[in-house]
């Protein structure tokens, strides 16, 4: 995300002072937020665009699960993206209840409403915001979330997949903010 949309997280939710923000390499928690840096010289930024040269974005899903149960827990998930120096809403689910990864009886994969556009348009790798709703207790969090795109010129379309196996949210940081790290690709032709 730009720089000026990471100084106001206002602009995200006007009732988190402070946000979240991990990634799949190191977390640094402090009071009220966490921060994360690489550890190595790769950058995941640098591999996106050749990823996802043409495709545009046709559908995503977000599964979440609690690794342990919490009454009347739910979040909230959006993926944003920066084009041209824009801050865009790309993809949002509307409120999830939380339920336990160990809980298999509920479907936990839910379809996000998404806005068509190419994702190589974007300068930086997409943000995923999960924001936890009446979350009392600390919790941690399982998230995987699917993007489906599609090039329009040849029809093939792709499958790319983010996992995060502990993201924690608790009453003082209910936002958690994390790059959108490719994990997987799958091309369907």
């Amino acid at each position: 995300m730009s720089q000026d949309y990471h100084d106001n997280p206002a602009a995200v939710d006007a009732s988190t002072a402070e946000r979240y923000h991990v990634t799949q390499d190191t977390t640094i928690e402090r009071s009220g937020a966490a921060t994360a840096g690489h550890d190595f010289g790769y950058d995941p930024a640098h591999q996106w665009p050749n990823a996802t040269r043409e495709l545009v974005l046709t559908g995503a899903t977000a599964l979440a699960a609690a690794h342990e149960p919490h009454a009347q827990s739910s979040i909230s998930i959006t993926l944003t993206g920066n084009a041209l120096s824009n801050d865009v809403l790309l993809a949002e689910t509307g409120t999830i209840v939380l339920t336990s990864s160990r809980d298999h009886s509920h479907p936990r994969s839910h379809p996000m409403r998404v806005l068509p556009m190419r994702l190589d348009t974007l300068s930086e790798l997409p943000a995923i915001r999960v924001l936890g709703h009446d979350v009392i207790e600390p919790i941690r969090l399982r998230l995987v979330v699917e993007l489906t795109a599609r090039n329009p010129h040849t029809a093939a379309t792709a499958v790319m997949t983010c996992q995060y196996d502990s993201i924690p949210l608790d009453a003082q940081t209910p936002l958690a903010v994390l790059d959108f790290q490719l994990q997987h690709r799958e091309p369907h032709l």
